[in-house]
């Protein structure tokens, strides 16, 4: 049960993003941000890795628009939640209960964006009487054979086949990673702008995204990167359960330009999970949320609720699904920013 909670702000004096945390059952600190509608539909929106609660902040305006009340919690030892050494993905959805009580939520809905999907997913799996709606954005699924990296860039394809030879080898990489970031994080952003596809690196270019990636990524290696190289290792490990053991409604966005997070993951996630609603979205690449949030949050609330197991889902490919549910949903998608 929670105990405490402590709010920050930030200050001329301090910096940071502001913050909340709570005290959990086992004296852990658990860290969130919230964005968007205060009185709006809450979700709470898992982060990716390397990653923390300061990512949400992209999607604030088209929550706010919506009508969402956007939670971001920080998984163990990321941000200024504290580590839980030897935790699995599905130590998380208790911490998260609490987090809802605590709030006093008994109903809420859950989002996860990249690496967030695991994390989302077991939600769905372990407490699925306190969920209304589940939603992946630009999921980043299973790794497990060089199948599912198709589509992906060259330095992706380069770094995920390195670590389907080795785990160990992946939770190193992100390691290193994280003190690149404690270093430089405004040349690692830099980087990774010259090596993404243009209709990625505009957008990540420009102000406020560029700030907040900068932010985002200090907050993941605020103490260290141990988490991430974790959640990396984690992540290509077996989850604890297979995607079709998911019995709940899923909602699924996912960009077809997507370099990150290729269209053919999307598709694969699409086809295991049991009940899946996919939005294939085209001419956007893996940061194109950020500028379509809205329309996200609008397609995953404009719907009631689904009792998990009482829809049987179409028999139709996910292409055939998109085509025949969701033409309205892409013809009123925003047009990207001005300048853009």
């Amino acid at each position: 049960m929670t105990t405490a909670e402590v709010s920050s702000r930030a200050t001329e004096d301090d910096p940071e993003p502001p913050h909340s945390v709570v005290r959990l059952s086992d004296g852990r600190t658990l860290s969130w941000t919230e964005y968007g509608d205060p009185n709006g539909e809450p979700l709470f929106f898992h982060h990716g890795i390397p990653s923390s609660r300061v990512a949400a902040a992209v999607m604030e305006p088209g929550a706010a628009r919506a009508g969402v009340r956007l939670i971001a919690p920080e998984r163990p030892g990321f941000g200024y939640s504290d580590p839980l050494p030897g935790r699995t993905i599905l130590d998380w959805p208790s911490d998260l209960r609490q987090l809802a009580d605590y709030l006093e939520l008994p109903r809420f809905s859950v989002a996860g964006i990249s690496a967030g999907l695991p994390y989302t997913l077991a939600c769905a799996l372990q407490m699925p009487e306190r969920l209304l709606r589940v939603a992946l954005v630009s999921g980043l699924g299973a790794i497990d054979s060089g199948d599912v990296l198709e589509g992906m860039s060259y330095e992706w394809r380069l770094i995920y086949t390195l670590f389907l030879k080795s785990q160990r080898l992946a939770s190193l990489w992100m390691r290193g990673y994280g003190r690149s970031v404690q270093k430089r994080p405004e040349r690692v952003v830099a980087e990774q702008i010259k090596r993404m596809p243009p209709v990625d690196g505009k957008i990540l270019g420009s102000e406020p995204t560029l700030t907040n990636r900068i932010t985002d990524l200090r907050e993941a290696f605020r103490q260290g990167p141990a988490a991430a190289g974790d959640e990396a290792r984690h992540h290509l490990e077996p989850w604890g359960f297979e995607l079709r053991d998911v019995n709940f409604p899923v909602t699924l966005w996912h960009a077809m330009l997507d370099e990150s997070h290729p269209i053919q993951m999307g598709r694969r996630i699409a086809a295991e999970l049991p009940d899946c609603r996919p939005i294939y979205v085209d001419g956007v690449g893996s940061l194109g949320f950020i500028e379509h949030a809205e329309s996200i949050f609008n397609a995953l609330f404009t719907e009631r609720p689904r009792i998990p197991g009482a829809v049987t889902p179409p028999e139709t490919t996910p292409i055939e699904e998109d085509a025949e549910l969701f033409p309205a949903l892409l013809e009123v998608l925003p047009e990207p920013l001005a300048g853009e």
